[in-house]
């Protein structure tokens, strides 16, 4: 089979290499489809290392079964159109027998692994899975958007962990693919909703998106456009879509009492932040992470797409084939664009 191999950083060849046999309690799937994450980039580029090399990176794909191991008992048949949900649990560690990983998300899990971060994964023409990790999709749903399932469902997550109830004024900080999808959870939840971005070409998509406001920050001052569109009193939540140190110290100034920061973003190895601890003691302020998706997240993410609630047309900006990887990689590394998808075999 055909598979983007990543030689060393920054370079990326695509070689034939054994089609995976898949062991008796395993799927084999024809990979149709893939997207470009951000944490692909991070290993192309060094800033994350991987397992080995070469190494197959990918960890949102699409496709069709094309072989079911002995022992499986699943539902699922050959043929069907399915999406692979990236990381696999143990099942046997605290996280996962408390619940914790059902309620909370697949981060719980102390002995997780992700195809195509810590397990070869999916820019090649097949890819052998659990059964667990195989969701069956709906007809109407190409497998163009089925590769934004998963990172609809990890932005899914961290909306839900950042919205009031009953909807209030909410910030997103960077309209990047994840601060675009986090903006229209937000605004499917019923929140009004500012965004902030450098880039003015971004913005404008998030104005196209529904947002109610939106913010450059080298041009206006964001502090008080935040204090203008919530009416004085701070935000209910705030999506970090972006991390770094400046940001994330910004965006809890801009909470109200009770709201809530989500950190929705990775940000460099040992970043530190800073905030007062009396702000946050006499705020009932909450800051938390997101990471990853819940089972119940990804079949959200799942419904949404295919009934066309998010604008994937705005979302996706580039589409090509497996010799696309690198130029895709090269691409997310310098905010050129916003979402890529590989597409690997005809549907």
């Amino acid at each position: 089979m055909k598979a983007a191999l990543l030689d060393q950083s920054l370079k990326i060849s695509i070689k034939e290499i054994d089609k995976p046999r898949i062991k008796k309690n395993e799927i084999l799937v024809r990979v149709c489809s893939c997207g470009v994450c951000a944490t692909d980039v991070k290993k192309f580029t060094g800033k994350s290392s991987t397992p080995h090399f070469p190494f197959i990176l990918g960890h949102e794909p699409a496709g069709i079964i094309e072989e079911i191991g002995a022992s499986v008992q699943s539902e699922l048949n050959i043929g069907d159109r399915v999406a692979v949900a990236p990381v696999i649990v143990c099942g046997y560690c605290y996280g996962c027998q408390s619940g914790r990983v059902a309620d909370e998300g697949m981060g719980m899990c102390k002995n997780y692994q992700v195809i195509g971060y810590s397990i070869d994964g999916a820019f090649a023409e097949y890819l052998a899975v659990p059964p667990e990790n195989v969701y069956k999709i709906p007809d109407q749903l190409s497998f163009k958007d089925a590769a934004l399932i998963e990172p609809v469902a990890a932005c899914i997550h961290g909306a839900l962990n950042a919205a009031s109830f009953p909807p209030g004024r909410a910030v997103v900080l960077g309209a990047g693919f994840m601060g675009l999808t986090s903006l229209a959870i937000l605004k499917i939840l019923g929140a009004q909703v500012l965004i902030t971005d450098i880039l003015d070409e971004r913005l404008e998509t998030a104005l196209e998106m529904g947002a109610d406001r939106v913010v450059n920050p080298t041009k206006s001052k964001l502090d008080a456009e935040v204090l203008d569109f919530t009416r004085g009193r701070g935000a209910d939540s705030v999506i970090c879509a972006f991390g770094n140190k400046e940001l994330t110290e910004s965006g809890f100034k801009m909470l109200s009492k009770t709201g809530r920061m989500v950190l929705l973003a990775s940000a460099a190895k040992d970043t530190m932040v800073e905030f007062n601890l009396n702000d946050l003691h006499y705020s009932h302020s909450v800051i938390t992470g997101s990471v990853s998706y819940t089972y119940a997240n990804f079949l959200w993410a799942m419904d949404l797409l295919a009934q066309g609630l998010i604008d994937t047309d705005k979302l996706v900006t580039n589409v090509g084939g497996l010799e696309k990887v690198e130029k895709f990689f090269k691409m997310t590394r310098d905010l050129d664009g916003l979402k890529k998808v590989v597409l690997i075999n005809e549907e």
